[in-house]
């Protein structure tokens, strides 16, 4: 019999008497010590947001959760199997301190209930919205490791403790729409109106939540029966769940003795999460897949990965644009770790639906709810998250992105058809600011690779990310490789460092005038003025830069080296930037006297060739601006000498 069903495998008998049973009598005496511990300490930060009647009335249905359903072991809050609780907004973290301290033997009250330092917190406080699709991302991650594993490792549910402020937003609904969609029955929601909601406003929530796929129950949370058969209705049903909480009768609590209203420890949770992690284990240590199992949660990659993945993926190349190589690595990768979930958006796959990986998930155009869910994949633990969506669309990723970013948790993005390739599409399609915003986001890797080999080195460099996701901006063109150009053999230089550090000089001049910068499709844009610059004389280099974020953790020597600084009493090379793209952020690496070649302004609709002639990004249009540039410092380095003869 499965946990959960063992667990309450008597609760159709219990609510059919008219008087409690000892187990009842027991969850309500709990619900009063909890309401006890809401109205002290916790009394002043609920009132602060305005939750006071939000958390009284879902503090019954969480107490019998807690006490009668969920899989908790204080002991040791965070193993693999356990149910995850759910409390994205900060106004209903009272109730979950309520529960722990309830339901631990010696409750801590000197680490803060945060994300990251209390074991307990399954994530972060964030805009409204984010936490439910997080939560839809734990229950895919769940079903996931389950089709994998078997029930015997892989069988928890996700309880979410919702407001109803999260099921107006957009990013929940189309949490919810994939969450129906996939199945995931495992998948509960615990909400009810806040005071000044209007009841018809709630009311169409949760018949969006219906339309969704999803088995909506109103349930009487002053009624302790009405309570129990909607739980146990939840642990049958093969749909998500969204339990509305809503107040109808009496004040259930029954009076206590002021004395005993904190005492503990909550027993029943306590030795049921104890004993149903005892099983686990047991059953671990049986798995014919424990090895296996234990190296994905701990999120390690396969001893030979680093020999086996290069072999498979140059097998499977069906293109030379970054894209297309990306694409074959991330098929490679998955027939290597088998941990890797793939979730695909519309606009990522249009043009390139054979080059998916299978399986996938397919979520249709809901990339806002699809980033959500990575982020839950990612905190769910055991998995690879990786997304695959069009470049333009990350403005619809970007608050599921930043959660992300701000747990520091892995997920891989591969953006395709970047840069001015939809320019026929209009001016909107063309990124501006969007590689500039990223950028500015903590703990985000943005690699924006050259070729093929630049792509292989990327993809590398993402899978180490130490600090939290990171995503590769991928071009559908096909793309000659830099490094075969013929530029460097006229400049009679070679190139310094590697993709891997984030930056690198693809060939350049030992004594360089000029050293051009660019990364992705501009960087053979860059090759092919550094030709031109050496037929008029002027020695240029050019530097690969495919990642910020990994070229910043470099020596400073190393950047030196890169950039073209020289000894501090001879002047440096001047410094180019070229993307297209906006030039905000590009002063960290040229200057205060560098020049920057890109584009400020939203595009046209034209052939992305016409658009990079109209923008100035052509080897041409570079070489008359470093001529340019270079003739007006002559000049002026010739006045000053002739100033100074006597």
């Amino acid at each position: 019999m499965a946990p959960h069903t063992a667990s309450i495998h008597s609760l159709p008998q219990a609510t059919a008497q008219t008087t409690l049973s000892a187990q009842d009598a027991l969850v309500l005496r709990l619900a009063t010590a909890a309401r006890a511990l809401l109205d002290g300490p916790a009394a002043e930060e609920a009132t602060q947001n305005d939750s006071t009647a939000e958390l009284h009335r879902l503090c019954l249905i969480v107490t019998a959760l807690w006490c009668r359903v969920l899989r908790y072991d204080p002991a040791t809050p965070n193993w693999p199997d356990r149910d995850r609780f759910v409390v994205p907004s900060q106004a209903m973290r009272p109730l979950l301190r309520a529960m722990l301290h309830l339901s631990t033997p010696e409750p801590d009250t000197t680490t803060p209930l945060d994300f990251g330092l209390h074991p307990a917190v399954e994530i972060a406080p964030g805009p409204a919205g984010q936490g439910m699709a997080s939560a839809a991302g734990m229950a895919l991650a769940e079903e996931i490791l389950a089709a994998r594993h078997g029930r015997s490792l892989v069988n928890h549910r996700t309880w979410v403790l919702a407001r109803d402020s999260d099921l107006l937003t957009g990013v929940a609904l189309e949490a919810a729409q994939l969450a129906g969609r996939f199945g995931l029955n495992r998948l509960a929601v615990l909400v009810c109106p806040a005071p000044h909601t209007d009841p018809a406003d709630f009311s169409d929530s949760l018949a969006r939540f219906g339309a969704s796929g999803w088995s909506v129950r109103r349930v009487n949370a002053r009624s302790l029966p009405a309570i129990m058969a909607a739980l146990a209705a939840t642990l049958r049903s093969r749909k998500p769940t969204l339990l509305a909480c809503l107040s109808d009768g009496p004040d259930p609590y029954p009076p206590m003795p002021a004395e005993e209203e904190q005492t503990g420890p909550w027993s029943p949770t306590a030795r049921r999460g104890a004993s149903a992690r005892r099983s686990w284990l047991r059953r671990l240590t049986r798995h014919r897949a424990r090895t296996q199992f234990e190296r994905e949660q701990a999120g390690l990659a396969p001893p030979l990965l680093s020999e086996d993945w290069p072999r498979l993926w140059r097998h499977d190349l069906r293109g030379n644009s970054s894209q297309s190589v990306a694409l074959a690595g991330l098929r490679a990768l998955q027939t290597l770790r088998p941990e890797l979930a793939v979730l695909a958006a519309n606009s990522g796959t249009s043009g390139a639906v054979h080059d998916i990986p299978d399986p996938h998930w397919s979520c249709g155009l809901q990339e806002h709810g699809m980033a959500g869910m990575l982020g839950g994949m990612a905190l769910h633990g055991g998995m690879l998250a990786c997304g695959v969506a069009g470049m333009i669309t990350i403005d619809r990723m970007r608050p599921a992105l930043r959660m992300t970013a701000l747990m520091r948790r892995k997920v891989l993005y591969l953006l395709t058809n970047d840069g001015l390739a939809l320019s026929d599409g209009g001016g909107g399609w063309q990124p501006v600011e969007q590689l500039a915003s990223l950028r500015a986001m903590p703990h985000l890797a943005v690699f924006r690779p050259a070729c093929a080999q630049e792509t292989f080195a990327c993809w590398q460099a993402a899978l180490l990310w130490p600090e939290g996701p990171a995503l590769l901006v991928l071009c559908p063109h096909e793309m000659p490789d830099p490094g075969q150009s013929t530029a460097s053999s006229e400049t009679g230089a070679s190139g310094f460092g590697s993709a891997t550090h984030g930056g690198y000089v693809l060939h350049g001049a030992r004594n360089r005038q000029v050293t051009l910068i660019a990364s992705g499709p501009e960087v053979a844009v860059a090759v092919s003025a550094a030709r031109l610059l050496a037929e008029q004389g002027v020695r240029a280099a050019v530097v690969s830069i495919c990642c910020w974020e990994v070229f910043a953790r470099q020596t400073e020597a190393y950047r030196a080296t890169v950039l073209g600084d020289t000894q501090p009493d001879t002047p440096s090379a001047l410094r180019v930037g070229i993307e297209a793209a906006s030039s905000f952020g590009w002063e960290r690496w040229l200057g205060a006297n560098g020049i920057f070649i890109g584009m400020d302004d939203f595009g046209i609709s034209a052939p992305a060739n016409a658009v990079y002639e109209r923008f100035g990004i052509t080897a041409k249009a570079v070489c008359g601006r470093v001529m340019e540039r270079l003739g007006v410092v002559a000049t002026e380095q010739g006045s000053a000498h002739e100033a100074d003869l006597p």
